[in-house]
């Protein structure tokens, strides 16, 4: 076993929509909207993304994306699948104005990241890189794990080797994108 699957200290993980994971796992969204509100968490080093279940809403997506809700509509028995971590490699703060530019850069409409953040303020922008998991975990859903919050930290005993992931995009795919997301937002 690696040292990762082996410490004592808990793995840090982002909670986020089913469907976007998914989406995220494929290579179709490349970045995360995100209230500037919630907790921002430890974003400088690699972190597992965890799947919620809960407050998914079909028509949030946009019409070709659908598809992300139905594969991600319900839970699944055996516990919480953790595919996939991330890296932040950019971070911005745009308007809800700005959302519409950005959509075809994530799988919601941007009338349904206004519905699911109901912003007063700037949202923030997260580019990821995002790497699949060679050794998918399932996690079993503790207490600690629920609730309306954006980081968690899992357990010392989740099988997940942060290491051991292959990113999903190559790197002349993930310049590109990076390269567009910039060239929308600055």
């Amino acid at each position: 076993m690696s040292d990762a699957t082996t410490a004592a200290e808990p793995i840090a993980a982002l909670k986020e929509r089913a469907g976007v994971v998914n989406a995220l796992i494929d290579g179709t969204q490349t970045v995360l909207v995100r209230h500037p509100t919630l907790d921002p968490g430890t974003i400088d080093e690699r972190f597992a993304l965890y799947p919620a279940y809960s407050h998914q809403e079909p028509g949030r997506y946009q019409s070709r994306y659908e598809n992300y809700y139905y594969r991600a509509s319900a839970k699944p028995d055996a516990g919480v699948p953790i595919r996939a971590v991330a890296d932040v490699h950019e971070e911005y703060t745009v308007s809800s104005d700005d959302l519409e530019a950005l959509a075809r850069h994530y799988v919601y409409t941007p009338d349904g990241l206004r519905d699911k953040y109901d912003p007063d303020d700037d949202l923030r922008v997260l580019l990821l890189r995002v790497a699949e998991l060679e050794s998918p975990a399932i996690v079993e859903e503790r207490p600690a794990y629920r609730g309306c919050r954006a980081w968690i930290d899992l357990e010392a005993d989740a099988d997940v080797d942060r290491e051991a992931a292959t990113p999903v995009l190559d790197d002349a795919t993930f310049l590109e994108r990076r390269a567009a997301v910039r060239d929308t937002l600055e």
